[in-house]
């Protein structure tokens, strides 16, 4: 920011220099009364002698005479220079733009000497004699289109007049096969051989100074837009500057084939007309950098884009749809000035920064294109400051870019002293202690909150080291930490927070945490240091962490318990095999199972799933199991045993809206007489040799409705048959993207398609796959699956079978 002062100061300083130069240039330029040149007429040029003397240069224009070829005594018409072809009172050039011609003009009334001729834009190629003798050939002029050689520039011509005939005959051949005008352009200057030199140095001077001017002002504001990036305008101003210093080097005197002699004609006149459109790009960019709200963006797309869509078209043509195409452009040039003034007046009206100083710019440059429009026509004696208002206005828009960035400049400012004043404000009102400190860990800044968690006044520990703060036989640990930090050629930010023991003013040491950020000011980096109490935060912690340890003791009591109230396969000699699946989410679920033998001989298989899971569920499939125990033995159908639960637990699980589905099926093994009922349980399967017997729901969730019926349901199986029962765990799954659902029609189909495989086999294999499933080995519910051979002869293993 101070180099950018600093800049800024040396420009303003080279801007009043090029005031003060240009207003001796203006003083310079007294306003002397412009001659009244005469006018060819009919071919003819007289001129008075002493008109040349005074160092005037004579415009020849006027009429000339004209006819069709080269060297032909065909038809002879007068034609206005400067003028075009279709004006011509010739009838072959009436209305027509292409073709070959040569004009005379005899110029009457010189004194003898030595004179010259500085020719300007003659389309397209041509030759130039003087009293019969050919001095130039520029291009190649033909009859034949396809022989022309199109060339562009500014030559100068030099010759005597002698004594014997100081008349002049001036003849030009002239071909253009290209131009969509052709023509002499611009007209021919004629004047003593010095004054024609002079004119033209001078000219190339003030190319030249523009040039530099165009090259220092664009130089500059790119270099602010560098050093900030905040300013796009200055950026879009240096893009004007350097198109229109490229336009030097192919307009006016068309330097670039001096520089490169060979650069093909029609690509130069390309550049050169072309570049307009990216200069008017520019322009129309940079204003609505300016003045963004003036200048709003769908008005902004409606006049720049065209410029880019004409370009290409420009790029393309040629001839007379060519010209007609610019012609339009120049049309659509003068709306773009009308818009360019409205977006003036506003930015003015609304007070914009700047908008003054970009107002009064534009108003310097229209008075000089008005100034040199009356001088031209002799209306105004003054003299022509086209090019110095142009400057002029070069020079203003980079005092405008100037002003823009001390506005920036002014406002940072004061958003930095408004950024101070709150951050002191906010920390004064927080708790934590905000510390700031450069990086050779020096306190430089230390608020109210440190004041209260450390004791220190400000102005006791301001310029002191960081490691005050902390008890002696922790320094030595933090500070190769507090080193690497502060370390300028290593530090970084941090997201993580520090723990420590701190060390307050009465020597009582206790714990804090601290985080650490840094940033730059000039080339001045410094810390930022946030640090909190948190000894309240380390008891609550620590008893926090006995609290877990209690609780993760009472949960594996819990499933010690839990796991107590559930049968096992391997404790006693059951009369049939059976295995069990269970696999509660944590350590206690909400899944019940219960094998036992009632009164009259039957054995009754029980399974229940609370809702929910975790602690909550286990609560209930405890209290379920402690009213199922009072019923379970009762010779009452399933049904009925299940009527009886639903009355004993409807109370509780009503008020705790929570629920449970419940299955209990009877087998009775010298009969073979099974009964079940299901109670909102998920369908439950037995197979047999050749067949599937699905076992639905007969009534409806337990708890959900106090006088629920159950019916119970019964078969008889002469065979031996495999019972398998499950909670909903064993089938809901979805995969990782819960998306695919494993379904029961899965687990269905699982089962049958593995009737002779061993049930263990089974339920180990079916746990595989829903992991597989799922693509994890964590499944979302509890799982509990029972797999029982009933009506087969079996042996109870012995406990040494059991034992391996």
């Amino acid at each position: 920011m101070e180099l950018m002062i600093r800049y800024q100061r040396l420009f303003h300083s080279a801007f009043v220099l090029f005031l003060i130069g240009f207003g001796l240039a203006l003083i310079r330029c007294k306003p002397t009364p412009i001659p009244v040149f005469p006018k060819a007429k009919n071919g003819i040029l007289l001129v008075d002698s002493d008109l040349l003397t005074n160092g005037n240069i004579l415009p020849l224009e006027g009429e000339w005479k004209i006819q069709e070829g080269f060297g032909t005594q065909s038809e002879i018409g007068l034609i206005a220079v400067p003028g075009f072809w279709e004006k011509s009172t010739q009838s072959r050039f009436n209305g027509k733009a292409f073709g070959a011609a040569t004009y005379q003009l005899r110029v009457l009334g010189l004194s003898p000497g030595e004179y010259a001729i500085k020719f300007h834009e003659i389309h397209n190629a041509y030759r130039v004699y003087i009293n019969g003798k050919r001095l130039l050939e520029f291009g190649k002029p033909s009859q034949i289109p396809q022989a022309e050689i199109r060339k562009i520039g500014k030559p100068i011509i030099h010759f005597f007049v002698e004594e014997k005939n100081p008349n002049l005959e001036i003849t030009l051949e002239i071909s253009n096969w290209f131009e969509g005008k052709g023509g002499i352009r611009r007209t021919p200057e004629f004047g003593i051989f010095e004054s024609v030199i002079a004119l033209d140095k001078a000219k190339r001077n003030l190319d030249f100074i523009t040039f530099g001017a165009l090259f220092f002002f664009g130089f500059s504001s790119f270099f602010f837009y560098l050093m900030t990036k905040e300013e796009s305008s200055s950026l879009y101003l240096s893009f004007v500057c350097a198109t229109l210093a490229l336009r030097i080097f192919f307009t006016e005197e068309h330097y670039i084939f001096e520089i490169f002699p060979n650069f093909p004609p029609l690509l130069e006149f390309r550049i050169d007309l072309g570049s307009l459109f990216l200069v008017s790009a520019f322009f129309l960019t940079y204003i609505r950098s300016l003045f963004p709200e003036e200048f709003k963006t769908t008005p902004f797309r409606i006049f720049v884009i065209p410029n880019f869509i004409i370009l290409g078209i420009f790029w393309l043509l040629k001839g007379d749809t060519l010209e007609t195409v610019f012609e339009l452009y120049l049309i659509y040039m003068f709306v773009l000035i009308l818009v360019v003034f409205t977006v003036m007046i506003l930015a003015v009206k609304n007070k914009r920064t700047g908008s003054g100083v970009f107002l009064m710019s534009c108003l310097f440059l229209l008075i000089g294109a008005i100034n040199d429009t009356l001088s031209r026509l002799a209306i105004l004696p003054t003299p022509y400051i086209v090019p110095y208002t142009f400057l002029l206005f070069i020079a203003f828009q980079s005092v405008l870019i100037s002003i823009r960035y001390r506005s920036l400049l002014k406002f940072a400012d004061s958003l930095n002293q408004e950024l101070q004043i709150k951050f002191r404000a906010i920390s004064a009102t927080v708790q934590e202690a905000i510390l700031v400190s450069d990086i050779s860990g020096r306190i430089l800044f230390w608020n109210e909150g440190a004041v209260k968690i450390f004791g220190w006044q400000a102005e006791e520990v301001v310029n002191s080291p960081l490691e005050i703060i902390l008890p002696e036989k922790v320094r030595k640990k933090h500070r190769s930490a507090f080193l690497l930090f502060f370390n300028s050629n290593r530090i970084k930010e941090t997201t993580q927070t520090i723990e420590m023991i701190g060390l307050r003013k009465n020597q009582t040491e206790f714990s804090l945490e601290l985080s650490l950020t840094n940033w730059m000011i000039e080339k001045d980096r410094y810390i930022g240091i946030i640090l909190r109490d948190i000894t309240q935060r380390k008891i609550l912690e620590t008893q926090r962490d006995k609290a877990l340890d209690l609780l993760q003791s009472d949960l594996h009591t819990a499933e010690k318990l839990q796991k107590s109230m559930f049968p096992n396969p391997n404790s006693k000699n059951w009369p049939f095999p059976w295995f069990v699946l269970y696999k509660p989410m944590g350590p206690i679920g909400g899944d019940l199972y219960d094998i036992r033998k009632t009164k009259n001989g039957t054995w009754r298989f029980f399974i229940a799933d609370a809702t929910g899971h975790g602690t909550q569920a286990a609560l209930l499939t405890m209290a379920i199991k402690a009213d199922y125990d009072t019923v379970e033995e009762s010779d009452s159908q399933p049904g009925v045993i299940l009527e009886e639960l639903n009355l004993k637990i409807h109370p509780m699980f009503h008020n705790l809206n929570s629920l449970f589905s419940a299955f209990i099926l009877d087998w009775n093994p010298t009969t073979g007489q099974v009964q079940y009922a299901s109670g909102g349980h998920p369908e439950q399967i037995i197979l047999t040799e050749n067949t599937k017997i699905v076992l639905p729901k007969t009534g409806p969730i337990l708890g959900l409705k106090r006088n629920a019926k159950f019916r119970t349901q019964n078969f008889e199986f002469k065979n031996p048959f495999r019972l398998f029962l499950f909670s909903d765990g064993a089938f809901e799954v979805f995969d990782k993207n819960l998306v695919h659902l494993f379904g029961e029609e899965n687990l269905h189909s699982y089962l049958f398609a593995n009737l002779h495989t061993p049930i263990r086999e089974i339920l180990d294999s079916h746990l595989q796959n829903l992991y597989q499933f799922r693509e994890s080995q964590r499944l979302t519910d509890d799982l509990t699956f029972l797999a029982v051979s009933l009506g087969e002869s079996y042996r109870p293993r012995s406990t040494k079978e059991k034992s391996e």
